[in-house]
């Protein structure tokens, strides 16, 4: 097991996609707050932590393949 695979392969029901995030958080009812577990990834990762050179896509996998199910 590893924090950082080199892919990520996401299979989604194609039924349980919301338009945006708020009509997420409406249809799954967290209104009184997200559960702890939610992940929010806007883009690849960057930083400046080595020898402050500014790079992108330093976490998480290289790769991502997203199947979406009917």
């Amino acid at each position: 097991m590893s924090l950082a695979p080199p892919i990520h392969i996401a299979l989604l029901d194609s039924h349980k996609l919301h338009e945006n995030f708020a009509a997420m958080i409406a249809a799954e009812h967290w209104a009184n707050g997200m559960p702890t577990n939610a992940l929010l990834i806007s883009g690849p990762s960057k930083t400046a932590d080595i020898e402050q050179t500014l790079a992108y896509g330093i976490h998480g996998p290289k790769q991502l393949i997203t199947l979406l199910l009917d």
